[in-house]
């Protein structure tokens, strides 16, 4: 085994132990009263907090164009590897609605439904790349345990309380698939591709933490650029995925 390959089992190996010490050592994380709390709550032709609304639009968009891009050129993916990227699109197409209908009316209840699909779109990436980088049996074994462990994230938080899990499931893929697109590998082309998406992912996750600040030169609040950004941020990895080629070694 190459020292590269080596070296990357062990980054993820000390990440995964480093997540679980987390989710032991780390006191309950629970919802702050004011998430729900907009910086931008304007209603444009009858739709409340519009443009939190509308901005899910390009979810829908990126995963129309996904499916239809994938589905194009099917011999470019093994049957698994098809499973995974539909399954993330379809995620995506959830997220589109739960988003939306979160932002009609946001509360606990509404949050769930737009987080649930998320973590469908974490875990395929997720998945994804441990089949292309790693191991394709690995990848295909791992693919529904990692479905059903972000579904339990989101049910954990809904039940206890305690949003540990959750931020576990979305926030290891954001640092794992980068390493593994360094350290290992690629049997495909497009790398690029995989670190934009990670770079735009984090762009997009600043401007919802600065979802008022941006009010101050900008016409709505960051939580639509968000939106807009990390959607944006899939459609590399859409693009990268249905223009990629097999790498000769």
């Amino acid at each position: 085994m190459a020292r590269r390959t080596r070296f990357g089992l062990a980054v993820l190996a000390a990440l995964v132990i480093m997540t679980a010490l987390a989710l032991l050592l780390i006191p309950p994380i629970y919802q702050d009263p004011q998430y729900h709390q907009f910086a931008d709550e304007r209603s444009i032709w009858g739709v409340p907090n519009f443009w939190n609304v509308a901005s899910n639009a390009p979810y829908l968009v990126v995963a129309v164009f996904g499916l239809w891009s994938l589905l194009r050129r099917p011999r470019l993916l093994r049957d698994w590897d098809l499973a995974i990227h539909i399954v993330l699109a379809l995620g995506l197409i959830a997220v589109a609605a739960g988003s939306s209908w979160y932002h009609l009316r946001p509360d606990s209840t509404t949050l769930f439904w737009d987080r649930l699909p998320m973590t469908l779109v974490f875990m395929s990436l997720l998945a994804s790349m441990i089949r292309e980088r790693i191991s394709e049996n690995i990848g295909r074994w791992l693919f529904l345990p990692l479905l059903g462990a972000g579904i339990l994230s989101v049910l954990h938080w809904k039940f206890s309380g305690d949003l540990r899990f959750y931020a576990a499931i979305q926030f290891f893929p954001l640092v794992a698939v980068p390493v593994m697109a360094l350290l290992f590998p690629p049997r495909y082309s497009g790398s690029n591709g995989i670190f934009l998406m990670c770079g735009l992912y984090i762009v997009a996750k600043l401007l919802e933490m600065s979802d008022r600040t941006i009010t101050a030169f900008a016409a709505t609040g960051g939580h639509p650029w968000k939106h807009l950004i990390s959607a944006i941020a899939i459609l590399c990895y859409i693009v990268t995925v249905s223009r990629r080629q097999p790498i000769d070694t």
